[in-house]
């Protein structure tokens, strides 16, 4: 593991997954390769300063390589020289020691997903939610939910979809005048967008169409041209489309719209609820009992206490 090794050196054989790579050109104009290398005890600068034909092919954002290195420490910044390197499968290890990962199994939580889309009862949202989904299963099911904020890890976005839907399902017990169906729907498929916006389950960046469009209008352009094509009334495809476009809540946050309909209301404050506990678990993480965290960014740059726990 990164942590075994890093700040130390010496000899370094084993296996890690690339993060970031690029051809660079020294000084003598010789080209070599940065690269930046993780598993799930960090990451750490690497360079190949010697490169064969197919290294460059080999070292792509998301793959998995054998290095075998020296580690040292240049200007208090720790780094990895390696010698050679091979290309590994994924199939031949444990994603789970390179990569984050959702802390429910995924096939649990896929289970889980069908459970939620059968209790769609109206047939058509239930057939345009299902149909969605189904044409993006494996982006959807193994996407985190952003790249670094919150469920920045594989499956993210589907725990955090199902998250939502679940305090959905209890809010409709409180307050039984909200409708459940789109509720389901709008929670399963408000960052359906996301399978559009980000590059993959691993090293995830933001593609081409993400920056220029974003989530929120990529899941609102997803959701109402399906329902054109399946034919789904007028009216619940205009809801539910609405719900794509609101559940940021303000324009500040990039929402085109405000939400205007109870269920569009509730969904954002879902949403909003979910990804700020799941950023502020973060922080507590790395953050003593009786003591405070950082600023947070995303929670009104405000720091927050750390109670020790009660007995």
């Amino acid at each position: 593991m990164i942590r075994d090794f890093a700040g130390s050196e010496g000899p370094v054989n084993g296996i890690f997954m690339i993060k970031q790579a690029t051809e660079a050109v020294s000084n003598s104009g010789s080209h070599y390769l940065s690269m930046t290398l993780q598993d799930t005890s960090g990451t750490i600068d690497a360079k190949k300063w010697a490169i064969e034909d197919d290294d460059v092919a080999i070292c792509t954002p998301g793959s998995l390589i054998r290095i075998n290195g020296m580690a040292s420490v240049y200007r208090g910044h720790p780094q990895l020289k390696i010698n050679d390197l091979e290309p590994v499968g994924l199939e031949e290890v444990d994603i789970s020691k390179y990569v984050p990962m959702a802390p429910t199994p995924l096939e649990e939580m896929k289970k889980t997903l069908k459970e939620y889309i059968g209790l769609i009862k109206d047939k058509e949202l239930h057939d345009l939610t299902d149909a969605i989904i189904q044409e993006r299963y494996e982006a959807y099911t193994t996407y985190p939910a952003a790249v670094t904020v919150h469920h920045a890890f594989v499956g993210g976005l589907m725990y955090h979809s199902l998250s939502i839907c679940s305090m959905a399902l209890k809010t409709v017990e409180q307050y039984p005048e909200l409708s459940r169906d789109y509720l389901i729907a709008g929670s399963l498929l408000h960052d359906i967008g996301k399978t559009v916006e980000l590059s993959g389950a691993t090293a995830t960046s933001y593609t081409e169409e993400g920056n220029l469009l974003g989530h929120i209008s990529l899941g609102a352009m997803i959701v109402y041209s399906k329902g054109k094509e399946l034919h789904v009334n007028e009216e619940k495809l205009m809801v539910l489309t609405h719900m794509i476009l609101a559940h940021h809540g303000e324009y500040e946050f990039g929402s085109p719209k405000q939400p205007m309909t109870a269920e569009a209301f509730v969904l954002h404050e879902l949403d909003e609820l979910d990804a700020k506990l799941a950023t502020l678990h973060n922080a507590y993480a790395a953050t003593a009992e009786g003591a405070y965290t950082g600023r947070i960014v995303w929670m009104e740059n405000q720091n927050f206490y750390k109670p020790h726990k009660l007995d």
